[in-house]
């Protein structure tokens, strides 16, 4: 019994070392365990568990169950012993089979969220006719029968839920019932007795994924209570075929020394110092919880209205992936280029017609078979641009010949892009640039009117909108020459020299339609008088043109304009008026107009009778009979 002693006690230092140091990875490893989910949670010891399912995409809180129908066939040593007499048992593994009358073995665990609830059953029936007897002299054999019940139910948390890595905690009883029926050979003394006790446990349970369907799981526990120690520590390699079904192979070894100490004599002694080791097989089958969420992406764009060329960058979220997998992406857009391999990818919108266009990004998990991609889209729009808003105006829109004149475009685009500009003329020197011109009049200009057209062309659609400015070049005018058109005398009346008489209303009636025919023009009245008139009344050269004026323009059928009519007070030619036309334009020749214009504020039109006020001064002066008329 030494010898197995000695290898309890490795063993229970083993496990301690494997608690500590558990403890010490959760200590250092906070990060773990804020792990997003927990994944499905193995068998319970001894069992073996179902590799996690790292496709698992978020926390399940709903209750799954997982069954184990395992065979172990453990070897056993050690001591039993009842009523004073103890044998001691040493069945291998390999002959096990041969000793073994029964045996039912069972694992349940429920699990909800990281929370583990494992139940372990395990009952098995020995017939050992080896055994050897240690305190009883003389007798060569024990004829054994051993009849073993263990009941193991424990709770349990998930401390760690990493992609690589899991641990658990446990606490529970493992329940025993023990009957030992001994007869020594060769004497036949026969003894049996049952007991059942119950010991308090604690253990760990560490666990490694090596794919997604399998994994290496290690663990243990121990305690105490009515026995002196209770421990066992497990090694397992799983294996799942489906999602509900898996296969386990692995080692189990649990070692307990139940020894009350009675007297030897007593016949209440019962010994059951045995450890117990051997293979593992089995399958399992996983119940209940949720079906597997599907997963999902959402896209967005933004901007969603762009002109054509502005940049669009495209967003993808992802839903239900396993957060500890590393996603790759990809993204593909109707009609543009899409550049990027992450969870954004940068549109290339250059050259796109309006309209509305889609970009398309899709979430892969590699390590996923099943259910590990989703897709989604956004959508985009390329705006309609406008051309630009135009208008042309010119300063002056009249000039002369070597004459300029400043052509402005007013220019605004809608989309506030830049914009360049250009002239065209047709006529005229043009200069400058931007969006103000110069043109200036040359000589082919006159008499004509020059256009100049402005376009202003945006820098990104290229639309271009156009303006026209119009200056006018006057003709270029010749000098033009006096025309004599008659005169009216005043020699008939001597008594009223100043008079209008019918002839010369018959004269001033036709000058009067000719006045008309001329658009352009002026007619200069000129007044003139004799000698001796022009001593004795000087204003009376003055009065008959101001007189021939009223009629012309308003005592006469024909109305003349009175602008065109100007009355001239002339030399000393005669008892007349004549009538002179002045064409608009330059004279010729150094031509000069006839007489001075006379002050009509000073020189009123007369009436018919009535003279004028100078006339009557120097009658009175003079008292020549003449004069007095």
């Amino acid at each position: 019994m030494s010898a197995y002693k000695g290898v309890w006690r490795s063993s229970l230092l083993l496990l301690t070392v494997s608690v500590l140091l558990c403890a010490a990875s959760v200590a250092q490893g906070p990060a773990d365990l804020n792990a997003a989910a927990p994944t499905a949670t193995p068998d319970p010891l001894p069992a073996a568990p179902l590799p996690d399912a790292p496709s698992a995409k978020a926390a399940d809180d709903s209750w799954k169950f997982k069954m184990s129908i395992y065979g172990w066939f453990p070897g056993i040593h050690g001591t039993v012993g009842t009523g004073g007499h103890n044998a001691s048992v040493h069945e291998s593994f390999s002959d096990v089979f041969h000793v073994l009358k029964g045996v039912i073995p069972i694992a349940v665990e429920a699990d909800k969220g990281r929370f583990l609830m494992p139940i372990d059953f395990f009952w098995v029936k020995l017939g050992i006719d080896k055994a050897l007897p240690e305190n009883d002299p003389g007798q060569t054999s024990v004829n054994l029968h051993i009849t073993e019940s263990i009941f193991t139910p424990k709770f349990g948390y998930r401390l760690l839920d990493g992609e690589h890595f899991k641990i658990d905690a446990f606490a529970g009883i493992r329940y025993w019932y023990v009957s030992e029926n001994l007869k020594l050979e060769p004497s036949g003394l026969n003894r049996s007795r049952s007991v059942n006790w119950v010991d308090g446990l604690g253990g760990m349970r560490f666990i490694v994924p090596l794919s997604e369907k399998a994994a290496i799981t290690v663990g243990g526990d121990g305690g105490g209570g009515g026995a002196n120690v209770d421990y066992q520590a497990v090694g397992l390699f799983t294996y799942n075929f489906t999602p509900k079904l898996g296969l386990g192979l692995g080692w189990r070894y649990l070692d307990v020394d139940y020894n009350k100490g009675f007297d030897p004599r007593d016949s209440r002694e019962f010994i059951y110092d045995v450890a117990q080791s051997g293979a593992l097989a089995g399958l399992y089958f996983n119940l209940g919880g949720k079906p597997p969420v599907p997963v999902a992406a959402t896209c967005s764009a933004s901007p969603t209205e762009i002109w054509s060329g502005d940049p669009v960058t495209a967003t993808i979220n992802t839903q239900n992936f396993n957060p500890k997998h590393t996603l790759t992406y990809k993204w593909t857009s109707t009609g543009a280029k899409v550049s990027g391999s992450g969870t954004t990818g940068s549109v290339d919108t250059t050259g796109l017609a309006p309209g509305s266009y889609s970009v398309t990004g899709t979430a892969t998990d590699p390590k996923e078979k099943k259910n590990n991609m989703a897709s989604c889209s956004a959508s985009f729009a390329v705006k309609q641009p406008q051309p630009p808003q135009v208008s042309c105006s010119a300063n002056p829109t009249t000039i002369a010949i070597n004459e300029p004149s400043t052509i402005t475009m007013s220019a605004t685009d809608p989309q506030g892009w830049p914009m360049t500009y250009s002239w065209t003329n047709s006529g005229g020197q043009l200069s400058g640039n931007g969006a103000s011109v110069t043109v200036t009049a040359t000589n082919a200009d006159a008499g004509n009117t020059i256009t100049v057209t402005g376009t202003a062309n945006d820098a990104r659609a290229n639309l271009s909108a156009s303006c026209t400015a119009r200056v006018n070049v006057p003709a270029i005018k010749t000098c033009v020459n006096i025309e004599d058109w008659g005169e009216c005398t005043f020699e008939k009346n001597p008594k009223k020299p100043w008079r209008v008489d019918n002839d010369c209303k018959d004269t001033l009636d036709k000058l009067a339609l000719r006045v008309q025919q001329m658009p352009n023009g002026k007619l200069n009245v000129v007044g003139y008088t004799n000698e001796e008139e022009s001593v004795n009344v000087q204003q009376l050269g003055s009065q008959r043109s101001v007189n021939v004026k009223y009629y012309l323009t308003t005592d006469g059928p024909t109305k003349v304009d009175a602008s065109r009519v100007q009355p001239r007070q002339g030399a000393a030619k005669g008892q007349a008026t004549h009538f002179y036309f002045v064409p608009e334009g330059n004279l010729c020749g150094g031509q000069l107009e006839e007489g001075t214009v006379v002050d009509e504020t000073q020189v009123q039109p007369q009436s018919r009778n009535a003279p004028p006020p100078s006339h009557k001064k120097k009658a009175k002066a003079s008292a020549t009979p003449t004069q007095s008329q």
